[in-house]
């Protein structure tokens, strides 16, 4: 899927693209690939959010949606405060040039990958969401800019659709129960007796 944000505006837009690294034969492909590109203004947070909680879903890992719109929302907020229009309330149509935010989901077998690009050329500011909740991540600069990546490993067990892990039914048989122990009548006459008594 892909998404382009357009608004009209006389102002020139200045594209982050996010170039398709060249991979080496052996490198893992990815199996899918969600693209979206987005004006560097205040709504791009929640915009960018939406295409994540609709590509985990479609994708069928809702159990990264929590840790993924933190990592997500901490990056596309760094690329709006360095590149954009930050408040809500500014004029972006009064800009010279509107900056924009490249924003894409891959999906592997063992992770999903986020990856912002953006015009700013600094390396990234590591926020503890992006610390705490990231395999790997890091940044490479690009012609326009840069692009910072961010690794969600993916659940090694199957989950429910609450996101916990689901019990696995082993192969295992039930240990066979040994066989009731005759019953001592007189031994439980006893006992009867002396409860009554009591």
């Amino acid at each position: 899927m892909t998404v382009t944000a357009m608004h009209p505006c006389p102002e020139p837009a200045t594209a982050a693209a996010i170039p398709v690294p060249r991979a080496a034969p052996s490198a893992p492909q990815p199996t899918a690939i969600s693209d979206l590109t987005l004006a560097a203004t205040s709504t791009a947070v929640n915009v960018g959010l939406m295409l994540l909680d609709l590509t985990l879903t479609k994708w069928g890992h809702l159990e990264l949606v929590r840790t993924g719109a933190a990592v997500l929302s901490e990056l596309l907020d760094q690329a709006v405060r360095h590149t954009g229009v930050p408040d809500p309330t500014g004029r972006w149509r009064d800009r010279d040039d509107l900056a924009l935010i490249g924003v894409r989901l891959l999906l592997f077998d063992h992770a999903i990958v986020i990856k912002v690009a953006d015009r700013h050329r600094e390396p990234p500011e590591p926020a503890d969401a992006v610390r705490a909740f990231s395999g790997r991540w890091h940044f490479h600069p690009t012609p326009a800019g840069r692009v910072v990546w961010c690794e969600l490993d993916l659940s090694q067990h199957e989950l429910t659709e609450h996101g916990l892990p689901k019990r696995r039914r082993t192969g295992v048989p039930h240990p066979q129960r040994a066989p009731a122990s005759l019953v001592d009548r007189q031994l439980l006459q006893r006992i009867h007796e002396g409860l009554k008594a009591l």
